[in-house]
């Protein structure tokens, strides 16, 4: 199993956002990210990147 950690904008340890992601959905303008325990995380924004191999994403929030 791949499970990748969030990043907002840029990855850095300062922007890191969410770890144990197994599932990325879209929804209008949101990304819908499902973590390990099925909890969702919405984050109003766009993906930027993923590398599912490396287990990072990057997405651009609107919202600072």
């Amino acid at each position: 199993m791949c499970l990748s950690k969030v990043y907002a904008n840029k990855e850095s340890s300062d922007t890191l956002l969410l770890t144990n992601i197994q599932r990325i959905n879209f929804d209008g303008g949101a990304v819908i990210f499902t973590d390990l325990l099925e909890r969702e995380t919405r984050i109003e924004g766009r993906l930027l990147s993923a590398d599912l191999v490396g287990g990072k994403v990057i997405v651009e929030t609107t919202n600072p």
